[in-house]
This record gives structure tokens, sequence and C-alpha cells, in this order.
């Protein structure tokens, strides 16, 4: 007797395989009993319709600017193939899709699109900040209570919200003129060079910052859990005091902890 578990597996490997009649609807199409003049493999590809339906669905709402570059049709064309490589392993659908970018630029029908894959991780950066929790932000009074023989140990975090995206392309202006309610110039220069964003979300307003160069590095540096003092040891932050304070002006500096140091 076949066990529950294995009936499972025999159901997901006949819904996410890639062929339309393979081996494992034939397999799971054995396990279930026929209905009402349907027979199990046509039960089974009904229930795969359905599950591959709602991840492409998910994928679409989560990038209606890659849907609107590419259209209907090759954004659905395109989801499918993803949602059969990749099951969903949250009950969330809002989970869904965290690596669809990484898997477009390796989508060859998509090659010709070179700031596709980057426009995906704009959006899955954006829905994931419009759904992160909310948090108040950098406590200052707290911060200036700090010894300034500890201030060595201080380890700054980012916001919950916000991700950092790096693209050879002006993927932010890609996605401006994309949207719905977008009225202005709708050209876009894809030879403009390269931009460095931060994704986040400033109480209720979404946020899309391009940071300079010093703010840069020092993010980046916050973002890999370093104190102040790693950083300022590795010296990779030019100015370090002007450009802390600007990103703690900035919003992009949510909170801090101070780090045991161990002695070498």
């Amino acid at each position: 007797m076949t066990s529950m578990l294995d009936l499972q597996r025999l159901i997901r490997d006949a819904v996410f395989e890639p062929e339309s009649d393979g081996p494992a609807l034939a397999a799971a199409g054995k396990q279930i009993k026929p209905l009402g003049g349907i027979t199990a493999a046509e039960h089974l590809l009904i229930y795969r319709r359905a599950i591959l339906g709602t991840l492409v669905r998910a994928l679409g709402a989560i990038h209606p600017v890659c849907k609107r570059l590419v259209g209907d049709e090759f954004f659905d064309a395109m989801s499918r193939v993803y949602a059969r490589q990749t099951p969903s392993t949250s009950p969330d659908l809002g989970d869904y899709g965290e690596s669809f970018g990484a898997f477009i630029a390796d989508f060859e029908p998509a090659s010709e699109l070179v700031y596709l894959a980057d426009v995906a991780r704009l959006e899955w950066a954006w829905h994931r900040a419009f759904h992160a929790p909310d948090e108040d932000g950098i406590d200052i009074t707290a911060l200036g209570r700090v010894a300034p023989t500890d201030t060595h140990r201080l380890a700054f975090r980012l916001p919950r919200s916000a991700h950092l995206l790096v693209s050879d392309y002006p993927v932010q202006r890609i996605w401006q003129v994309n949207q719905e309610d977008w009225s202005g110039d709708q050209s876009v220069d894809l030879d403009a060079g390269g931009v460095r964003l931060i994704v986040w979300r400033c109480g209720h307003e979404m946020r899309i910052d391009e940071p300079d160069a010093g703010e840069w590095s020092l993010l980046t540096e916050l973002a890999a859990a370093r104190t102040l003092g790693e950083i300022a040891a590795a010296a990779t932050v030019t100015d370090l005091d002007a450009v802390l304070p600007r990103c703690v002006r900035n919003g992009w500096i949510a909170g801090f902890d101070l780090r045991e140091v161990r002695e070498s």
C-alpha cells in the first residue's frame, strides 16, 4: 500500500514534471480512482493546470513591469517553465518567486532583453519591501548614550524592508516609465550606465534611492553585519565620519547593536 507521504510525492512529481504526459503522471494516475467519466490522468491534469496557473498569476502580480515588457503570452509561458522547475515551498504565495530574476538571466528566449532579469529583481525587492514589518527607525537617544570607547563595537543595521540592488542597466528608469500612471517622457537610454539602488519602505512610503559611492560602500558593509571597528580597520569607506550621518538622515539605518569583540 502506498503511504500518504509517497502519494504526495507522486502527485507533486506529476504536477511539476516538464512533459505533458510523462512517467510521473502515469505513476500517480495508478493511485487515483477515475470518477464521473474522467480518467485519472485527466484528474491530475486539471490539478496541474490549477496549481501552475496559480503560481503563474502570483508571478505576474509581483512582476507587472516584466509582464508588460514581454507581453502576457510570453510572460505566462516563461513563468510556467519557472513554476515547473521551482515548486513553491511556502503556504504564502507572497513568498514565491525570489529566484525568478536568476531564472530569467539564464532563460535563453529572453536573452535579448539583457535588463529583464534585473527588472525582475527590482520588482521582487519592491514586493518584499512593501510587505516588510513596520519599524520605528534608529533610536538616536540610545545611540547617544553609547560610550566613545564602545563605538568600535557598534553594528548598525539597515531597515528590515531594505534591499540592495546593483545593475549594469538603468532599471530604475525602465521600471519608472512602465508604471501604469506614468505620463512623462517614455524614453530610456540603455547606455546611461548602471545603478546601485536601495529599495525600502519609509513608513507608508515606498522608496527607490540611489546612494553615492561612499554611501553604497557603507551600506554594503552594514548589510554584511560588520561593526564600525571592522569597517574602519578595512578602510573600505572613504570619509566614514561624514558618510555615516548622511545614511542615518536618509533613513537607511534603522537600528544598532553592540557586539562583543574578541581580543586577538
